[in-house]
């Protein structure tokens, strides 16, 4: 017995070392300067890891709808770009038409097993192959072969598609290259001119992360990234080529930098989200097509406005999605190069480098776009305050501005702003002094946020019959935060996050390294994990998933979709294994119907029938809650409770299901919506039902983090309120000033209530004496 539990321990150690890190894949990248090499590099790396016999990558062949060799260790080399099959043909086309990892112990007794004798495949029995996924698209499979006949076990299996995501983006970074490298266009693309009108001096947009910010605007989502670059010869050629390597390898650093920084703040410690972009930057074509420029006698900013323009209309005329999206990464590449090259005087000025992102609409990853300790504020010209650009934002302390018409005929490339994203307000040109201060300059939202967190120890501790406060957490980050706040746990953890930075999804094996960290950081403290809640609306804005992905992925449909039900089962496995380490609570989104309840109920069982028979360790006791986000479910609650553990209200798209609003529409944002009769009575019908049923009700929200409709929501009943960690301190506090026999009283008053002011009236009348602002505080 002692000596099996010692075998799979070692299994176990060995499995997990299958894993690639960071620093593994930079190398991987830095050895490849061209598409063939770097598929090369895969299977070497993949074959020697695994150590199988055969390693191979095939590519998924957009016009043909072909799965083709491209590079492989241990078939023959002459079946390489010969070895075509369609999805409905052998077994590894069976991996790319169900999108889902195939193992086979002796592959030639299969079924869909075909014999490809260019391949020289004989000798070789047992098959692997996992699914190559980006933005939803299958690129390709990886594949593994062995002469014996063996099969791989489960934990094989799951390193292997976790090592397929970690390296899909470097496949199909491979494949853009390959476009790159055939485009024979050299017509130019003409960049949008535009007047320089006489912008004034402030501007006024909606305040969607507070704090303020000043630097240089950082242009983005525009072709003429630092404006009209003219055609001019240069002086010196051998100055002009001077001049773009120090620019690329400032790129170089600043993209390997970034890698690390997105990798450490949604917890992808074996990501390689930018690598793509490093392949671009060392290309052979790339080189080669700038050293002709610069050979032709042209500046270094010519040279790559040429080169860019080229590829520009080389990609516009392909018809495949995936590829006109990925022209995005030649693009952030050559502006990351140019601002390298831009004149440095402002700089100067500054300091230190501070950027102001100013972009078209408010993306995820485009927040990712500059380096992090130089992001000193983002203005949008579309986008709302419930986007989740604007809730990481405001995770990291990011001064934040939206709707701001017009955005790119104001400002220009490296000119100086001065934002403030509690107000709105945007000036140009402010006054710099000598020692490099900004006038009327006011503390970093870091600075504001340390001070903060050194106040929380004034606080009292959660008192009996007051409802516990907890913290929303959207980056892994944030967990110290939560701890140093005084939370009595999270609430809430957006997991949907670690997929909006990125172009693939997390695998189980990521996410449960991820949870764990979590969980770690809390030191005990419970943490709920809310499954992913992938809508269109949450995928839109400039984020790195597709349209089709966004269809794809939609969380709604869910149960007519098989990949978004395995997606679903891997992450409530991952939860689970996580939970072995710590409390944990698992939270599913937007159950809007009770057949929904039921997969989910079932899908929880299922994944731990397999983790039992799989040997894996699993928290055997984590409560299953429900969010509740639609009114028309608020009823159904007496019926459901006998079911879930708890119920979580997400009062954003609750309120805007029962008023009929858009929540990311201006009219969705007034901060009389939280005190509407009628919601104030669905709410608190919904927390009695539950509690008759003996089951908490949790709040998460705007409406949890402020303050009228906090004493609202606990006069009513809630059990806790979950909000964005920068807000624990100032509702605990307000919840110090309260007492619960007033509460009570409080919430048996409030039903009664037929205007917002009569509601209003009634929370104030409650109030010990207290800083005259607390009633009139927003949060936007």
């Amino acid at each position: 017995m002692e000596h099996a539990r010692n075998m799979r321990v070692a299994a176990t150690i060995h499995e997990s070392s299958l894993l690639l890190t960071l620093e593994e894949i930079s190398q991987l990248i830095s050895h490849s300067h061209n598409p063939h090499e770097t598929l090369g590099n895969i299977v070497r790396l993949i074959q020697g890891r695994f150590r199988t016999d055969v390693s191979s990558v095939y590519l998924l062949e957009p016009e043909s709808g072909e799965l083709v060799l491209a590079a492989t260790v241990g078939l023959d080399q002459s079946g390489v770009g010969r070895v075509r099959m369609r999805l409905d043909e052998g077994l590894t086309g069976l991996v790319a038409e169900r999108m889902s990892p195939i193992m086979e112990p002796d592959a030639p007794i299969h079924p869909r097993f075909k014999y490809f004798p260019e391949a020289g495949e004989d000798t070789y029995h047992s098959f692997l192959g996992v699914p190559l996924i980006e933005s939803g698209i299958v690129q390709g499979v990886l594949v593994v072969q062995t002469m014996e006949r063996r099969p791989f076990s489960p934990n094989e299996i799951r390193m292997l598609v976790t090592v397929g995501s970690q390296l899909a983006p470097l496949v199909s970074g491979a494949r853009m290259l390959e476009r790159v490298a055939s485009a024979d266009i050299d017509t130019r693309e003409a960049f949008a001119a535009t007047e320089e009108a006489r912008t004034p001096r402030w501007l006024k947009g909606c305040p969607l992360s507070p704090g303020t910010g000043f630097g240089q605007a950082y242009l983005i989502g525009q072709n003429g990234i630092l404006g009209e670059i003219a055609d001019s010869v240069a002086t010196d050629p051998a100055v002009e080529h001077q001049r773009l390597s120090r620019a690329i390898e400032a790129a170089r650093k600043e993209i390997t930098r970034l890698s690390r920084r997105i990798s450490h703040l949604v917890g992808e410690d074996h990501g390689a989200i930018l690598q793509a972009q490093l392949m671009i930057l060392q290309d052979s074509t790339v080189e080669r097509d700038l050293a002709g420029c610069l050979t032709a006698g042209s500046t270094a900013e010519w040279a790559l406005t040429r080169t860019l323009d080229k590829y520009v209309a080389r990609f516009q005329k392909l018809t495949n999605p995936f590829f006109q999206e990925r022209i995005f990464d030649v693009k952030d590449v050559f502006r990351r190069i140019l601002w390298h090259l831009r004149p440095q005087a402002a700089a100067a000025t500054l300091g230190e480098e501070r950027l102001v992102l100013v972009a078209q609409e408010a993306s995820v990853l485009d927040l990712f776009s500059v380096d992090l300790d130089h992001l000193v504020g983002v203005v949008v010209e579309h986008g709302g305050p419930h986007s989740h650009a604007v809730i990481i934002a405001r995770s990291l302390g990011i001064p934040m501005i939206g709707q701001v018409p017009g955005l790119f005929h104001q400002f220009k490339a490296g000119q100086l702003l001065r934002i403030n994203g509690t107000t709105g307000q945007i000036e140009l040109d402010p006054s710099v002094d000598v020692n490099g201060a900004v006038d009327g300059g006011e503390p970093s939202p870091l600075v504001v946020e340390a001070h903060r967190n050194s106040q929380c120890s004034a606080t009292v501790a959660d008192r009996p019959g007051m409802p516990r406060i907890e913290a929303n957490v959207n980056l892994l980050s944030e967990a110290a935060q939560v701890v140093a706040s005084g939370a009595s746990g999270v609430g809430l953890y957006r997991s949907e996050m670690l997929f909006l930075a990125r172009r693939t999804l997390p695998t189980e094996e990521e996410q449960v390294e991820i949870y764990r960290k979590l969980i770690d950081a809390l030191k005990g403290h419970p943490a709920t994990i809310r499954t992913f809640d992938l809508r269109p609306d949450k995928l839109a804005h400039g984020s790195t998933a597709s349209s089709s992905m966004a269809q794809t992925l939609d969380w709604r449909l869910v149960l007519e979709s098989p990949i978004l039900q395995r997606l679903f089962k891997e992450q409530v496995r991952a939860i689970l294994r996580a939970a072995a380490t710590g409390p944990v609570r698992l939270l599913i989104p937007l159950v809007t119907r009770s057949r929904l309840l039921e997969f989910a109920i079932a899908t929880v069982e299922q994944a731990r029938q397999e983790l039992l028979r799989e040997d894996l360790k699993f928290g055997r006791d984590v409560p299953l809650g429900v969010m509740i986000e639609v009114a028309a479910v608020t009823p159904l609650i007496d019926a459901w409770s006998d079911r879930v553990d708890f119920f979580s209200l997400g009062t954003n798209d609750l309120i805007a299901s029962a008023l009929g609003i858009n929540r990311d529409d201006p009219v969705g944002t007034l901060g009389d919506d939280n005190l509407h009769p009628g919601l104030i009575r669905m709410i608190g019908d919904l927390i009695a039902s539950a509690h008759r049923a003996g089951r908490p009700v949790s709040v998460c929200g705007e409406m949890a983090a402020d303050p009228e409709g906090a004493i609202a929501l606990v006069a009513l009943g809630a059990d806790s309120l979950s909000l964005a960690v920068d807000r624990v301190a100032s509702i605990r506090q307000l919840m110090n000033r309260l007492d619960a026999e007033s509460l009570a009283a409080l919430g048996t008053k409030l039903p009664a209530a037929r205007t917002v002011d009569e509601v209003r009236a009634l929370i104030t009348a409650i109030i010990r004496p207290a800083k005259p602002e607390w009633s009139r505080e927003r949060r936007v």
